[in-house]
């Protein structure tokens, strides 16, 4: 190659600086935002690594009294080990963060509420010493080979397209760029390992095809070392055998090498049980087999594949958006709108993909060389980037294919077999493989548009690469990606962990008050969005926060919404202050937030009803007790403040025909049934006395099942396994729910007589529909099809003497 033709060459080699820059500097960011072990499983990943170095061994399953991913290969955590055993950090090898028990309320919301596992403390903050500094390295640890497996995925397009390297510089950002991808290279796991690992197994793999030399020894070593370390990264890893197994007899019966064959494979299996064999080994005497997945599923829970595919089915879309961008737990998502964007953009490169199946089966041959005439005949879609014989290129586009194929295996198995299983970060091998095919597709409707020209020479590759729009298309994707992380790091993943907003001691704060919390705090204001709320709606409460005093430990917050009529509690929210980001642990006297609360009403709220909005703080537990509350001038206000008074109106009218119900609901039994309305004869009653409930239902499709129905009295909260108190179970009135016609509207009332024995105070009433065959509880279904429950609780009544 000329100087000249070397020089233009460079000019995408600096590309991929920018872009593992670019990568190396968002997953730094993010490990700096994500507080310690909120990504899945950190605070695991890193007990193994501790474990190492405090115990000076491999952890054993179940061994410890606490979960350390005993049944991972150690090959990541040796390396953090080696990293950071100079570390003294203080703390014992299961030591426990405080947990924060609100992190799941609404975990599917995208937002700040609530999203952080633990309470984190200033132990945290920079600079780091101790155990933040160890996790910090390990994190930095893995950003490290996060960047190996971009820089991966980028030879293995180059391998692929040498003569189009734009298309390699496009597909890496699906992986450099990838939200989910930057995030957990930012954090502690042995996933992105896995992914180098896999990735360098494909790379090996495709250069094999590749090769004109076809099998040798040294490729047996390669192979075989790979594969081991593989093994030693994840298990999950043993499925690239098959890629490795389907390079090696390709190649076998291309060149005719079968006694070449049959070293290679001896050379990959004695290196593999050289590297990794001892391990299962290892496994075989602890637990019993060579995999440790038994004493796993024992300690986790496992499923029965044979009866969960729908579940598995089911899960997929979940497990479609954890491959973009679901963090910590899955409790941090992103819009939905991007979830469907990458799902069009991925669908239609893999489409594109599908349009270049025809070149690619027709160069499917063994034969190495073309005939002069077809190499010179340019094609309108071009399958790799020329210099391979017809079914070198062939195979090594397939091998990609097989990889994806392969993974998505694995995924849907731990779907069968895992209740979690849902996680798109089992996928990250086989990641740089469908960004490949992905942007390889993409391409393919520009090929279409404006073909490329025949390339002759190293010069008029750069020079057609140059001209073609591809290079644009790369440069759209990277750009695009590449916000999109910045958008899902310093936007979603800093808001959802971020410290609430503060104000200035100036500051004119709305609706003034002034209540002292014993001598902690003092409610300098609050704002209400609205004096009005309909079921199934919400209201946003902003509290105004001085700390005047260093509380002892942690309390919580408490809003309350009490029902004048009836004295019940009809809505609630319990949280740490700060939406579990600023527990009162870690006030110090000066601070001023604002506090901003949601709470949302069931939509099982009885209307209209005229409430108090109340709220307090509370130590938990079982000594707990509530703050006492003064006023500014002294005045004692008891232990929960009343802020405003507020109206629960009904609910807008959603039915096409117009026709309106006490209590409109809109809930769908199994997609047999609606119950669009409901309503009692009486909510404040006496012991002895007899509540009538009405039930309004609609059927949603002709002759639907035989059903019954349960109406049964509970005491609050009415947990699932508790027995009802009081139970009325009958057919609907009038005619079997067989016989009704969709759009059908009947009136079903059921008489439940309260005990002279019952105690004073609030009760439930929950409602279930059960099949008249088979007694089973029918589900109440979403909107967007999920199963929400088996049945439904109504507002609550109260009794009194």
């Amino acid at each position: 190659m000329t100087q000249s033709a070397m020089g233009k060459n460079s000019r995408f080699k600096q590309p991929i600086a920018l872009i593992l820059l670019g990568f190396v500097v968002l997953s730094f960011a993010s490990s700096v935002i994500n507080p310690l072990f909120e990504a899945t499983d950190e605070l695991r990943h890193y007990r193994f690594v501790q474990h190492i170095i405090q115990l000076k061994r491999l952890p054993v399953q179940g061994e410890v009294g606490c979960s350390a991913q005993g049944h991972h290969p150690p090959l990541f955590y040796t390396l953090g080990a080696l990293t950071t055993f100079w570390i003294d950090t203080g703390r014992p090898v299961c030591s426990q963060p405080e947990e924060n028990p609100f992190w799941q309320y609404r975990y599917w919301e995208v937002g700040d509420d609530n999203k952080n596992l633990y309470l984190h403390t200033a132990a945290e903050a920079f600079p780091w010493s101790g155990e933040a500094l160890a996790a910090h390295i390990v994190r930095g640890l893995n950003v490290l080979i996060g960047a190996g497996v971009v820089y991966l995925t980028w030879l293995l397009g180059t391998a692929l397209w040498p003569k189009r390297p734009s298309l390699a510089l496009g597909a890496t950002a699906f992986v450099a760029f990838n939200p989910m991808f930057v995030y957990m290279a930012g954090s502690i796991n042995n996933d992105v390992i896995a992914a180098l690992s896999g990735t360098a197994v494909l790379l090996a793999s495709v250069k094999l095809v590749q090769s004109d030399t076809g099998l040798s020894r040294r490729w047996g070593i390669v192979l075989g070392a790979l594969f081991g370390l593989a093994l030693l990264s994840k298990f999950n890893l043993a499925a690239v055998a098959l890629l490795i197994e389907t390079a090696v007899t390709w190649v076998a019966w291309r060149k005719k090498q079968w006694r070449l064959w049959l070293e290679v494979n001896l050379l990959i299996a004695g290196l593999t049980l050289l590297l990794a064999g001892w391990w299962f080994v290892r496994n075989q005497i602890l637990y019993g087999e060579p995999t440790g997945f038994q004493r796993l599923t024992e300690l986790w829970g496992v499923r029965n594949p044979a009866e969960s595919w729908g579940v598995a089915i089911f899960e997929l879309p979940y497990t479609w958006t954890s491959l973009w961008g679901r963090f910590g737990y899955g409790q941090v998502p992103l819009p939905d709108s991007i979830y469907i964007g990458l799902r069009w953009l991925v669908g239609i490169g893999l489409l594109g993909l599908v349009l270049r199946l025809g070149p690619l089966l027709s160069r499917f041959s063994p034969s190495p060389q073309p005939s002069p005439s077809r190499e010179r005949e340019p094609s309108s879609l071009p399958l790799l980037g020329g210099g391979l014989g017809r079914g070198s290129s062939a195979v090594a586009l397939l091998l990609l294919v097989l990889d994806v194929a392969l993974f998505f295996a694995v995924v849907f198995n731990y779907l069968l077999v895992s209740p979690a299983g849902a996680m798109g970060r089992f996928f990250f091998p086989a990641l740089p493989a469908l960004a490949l095919l992905t942007f390889y597709g993409l391409s393919a409707w520009l090929d279409l548009i404006s073909p490329p020209k025949p390339i002759s020479t190293p010069s008029a590759a750069l020079r057609t690469s140059l001209q073609s729009p591809v290079p644009f298309l790369a440069i759209i994707v990277n750009l695009g990606m590449a916000t999109l992380t910045i958008i899902a790091i310093f936007g979603y993943l800093a808001d959802a962990f971020g410290r609430p907003e503060t104000f200035a001691a100036d500051t004119a704060v709305p609706n003034p008050i002034n209540a002292q919390f014993d001598s902690f705090a003092i409610l300098r204001g609050y704002k209400l969005d609205s004096t009005t709320l309909q079921p199934g709606g919400y209201l946003t409460l902003d509290l105004y926060w001085e700390v005047i005093g260093q509380p002892p430990g942690n309390f919580l917050l408490f809003v309350h919404l009490i029902d004048q009529e009836t004295g019940t509690l009809i809505a609630q929210r319990d949280t740490h202050p700060g939406l579990g980001s600023f527990p009162s642990s870690q006030w110090q006297p000066g601070d001023r937030f604002i506090d901003s609360i949601r709470l949302h009403a069931s939509e099982t709220m009885y209307t209209p009803a005229t409430v108090d909005l109340q709220i307090g703080l509370y130590a938990p537990g079982e000594n707990g007790y509530r703050l006492g509350i003064a006023a500014n001038d002294g005045t004692f206000l008891g232990d929960a403040l009343h802020l405003n008074e507020m109206t629960i109106a009904e609910v807008d009218n959603w039915r096409n025909d117009g026709q309106s119900f006490p209590n409109l609901l809109n809930q769908n039994f199994f997609n047999d049934l609606r119950l669009t309305g409901y309503e009692y004869n009486q909510r404040v009653l006496a012991p002895g006395d007899s509540l009538e409930v009405t039930l309004y239902w609609e059927a949603l499709r002709d002759a639907p099942p035989d059903y019954l129905v349960e109406v049964a009295l509970c005491e609050l909260p009415c947990p699932e396994w508790q027995p009802a108190l009081v139970t009325a179970v009958s057919l609907p009135p009038s005619v079997p729910t067989n016989s009704w016609q969709e759009g059908q509207i009947v009136a079903d009332s059921h008489i439940l007589p309260l005990d002279a024995t019952l105690a004073p105070g609030s009760y439930g009433i929950h409602v279930t529909l059960i099949d008249a065959v088979t007694k089973a509880p029918q589900n109440i279904v979403a909107e967007d099809g999920h199963y929400i429950d088996d049945r439904l609780l109504l507002s609550s009544i109260r009794l009194q003497p």
